[in-house]
């Protein structure tokens, strides 16, 4: 008596698995790698923990006594606070700015532009990585919400998994060749820089890391590659698995503020505060630049903090918006200061 085959199981609303064999080849590995990386691939404090684990041991094998290592990993634990807090500040920084209406309703035009769902992924990640130049906090903000104004579209068959990685890549490919390079900044800092770092290396200006032509060749390179193989890699629709098929809900989330009930919020509600606040930043941002070339004014991470929570009140407009949206950021700052 003959038997239906039985069909492998995937999730709902998944295509079928034969559909990745009209792929090409790097989609298919793109494929793979998203499977093997959902199922193996640990959160980022694991790799820190597993990098201090190697020191210690390696410092242990080099002879150091172990008194002496646990006492360098508790002193030096504390010695990046201050760079640690800047940090965190370019993510909210850049939180506050991609949140904001005038911001949202760029994403919401720019989400306008694909017209296939291969070209929607490469989109993402050139937004992401154009964005990243600026901040990474930014990026990382602004790709997902782009991917998720994407996946709006009914029109537009677009892989999210694809739209998902392609918004990483900001803060995986071109970040540390931005303004807001971590490694860059920590240099270009000597309040950031640990002494016995600074003792050795001395500051080291963005014109030298960041702005040299081979450093700007190398970003350059590394956006027109990414791009491609953002596009290359991502499944067409007849293998696309979408925001609805893995039952992610993409619809904007409510931004309306409730309007002052008593005369202590009345405040927070106008944009008065905004307005000095605004102006007072602006006056003490020009004293900045006008006393020392831009590339030192903007190498300086107070200053670049600073022009960034400004520009985010402004965009707000109202504090109580500029609260909530920070409010919202703080979160994403755990793993930054942990």
């Amino acid at each position: 008596m003959p038997t239906k085959p039985i069909e492998p199981i995937r999730p709902a609303g998944a295509p079928p698995a034969h559909t990745a064999l009209t792929e090409g080849r790097l989609a298919r590995l793109g494929i793979r790698f998203t499977a093997w990386a959902e199922r193996w691939f640990p959160d980022a404090l694991i790799f820190v923990a597993i990098a201090v684990v190697i020191v210690a041991l390696g410092a242990f094998a080099n002879g150091a006594p172990a008194p002496a290592i646990a006492k360098s990993f508790g002193d030096g634990f504390w010695s990046l606070i201050p760079f640690t807090m800047q940090m965190a500040f370019v993510t909210i920084g850049g939180y506050v700015v991609a949140t904001s209406p005038p911001v949202q309703a760029l994403i919401d035009r720019m989400a306008e532009v694909p017209r296939s769902g291969r070209a929607a992924v490469g989109f993402v990640a050139a937004a992401t990585m154009i964005s990243s130049f600026l901040s990474w906090g930014l990026s990382l903000i602004f790709g997902g919400l782009l991917a998720r104004a994407l996946a709006r579209r009914t029109d537009l068959r677009m892989d999210y998994r694809a739209a998902g990685a392609a918004a990483y890549l900001g803060l995986g490919a071109t970040w540390a060749l931005g303004l807001s390079s971590s490694a860059a900044q920590l240099q270009a800092n000597p309040a950031s820089l640990p002494k016995n770092l600074l003792a050795i290396t001395g500051v080291i200006p963005f014109s030298e890391t960041i702005f040299l032509w081979q450093s700007m060749l190398v970003a350059l390179i590394l956006f027109v590659i990414s791009v491609v193989i953002a596009y290359a890699s991502a499944p067409g629709s007849a293998a696309a698995v979408t925001a609805e098929d893995l039952g992610i809900d993409v619809a904007r989330e409510s931004e309306a503020i409730d309007r002052p009930k008593q005369p202590g919020e009345w405040l927070e509600h106008s944009p008065i505060l905004t307005i000095l606040l605004v102006l007072l930043a602006s006056g003490w941002v020009v004293q900045e630049f006008a006393r020392q070339s831009w590339i030192t004014a903007i190498s300086n991470l107070n200053t670049y903090n600073l022009l960034f929570l400004t520009l985010g009140l402004l965009l707000h407009w109202r504090p109580k918006r500029f609260l909530v949206a920070v409010g919202r950021a703080v979160p994403a700052t755990a793993g930054i200061l942990i």
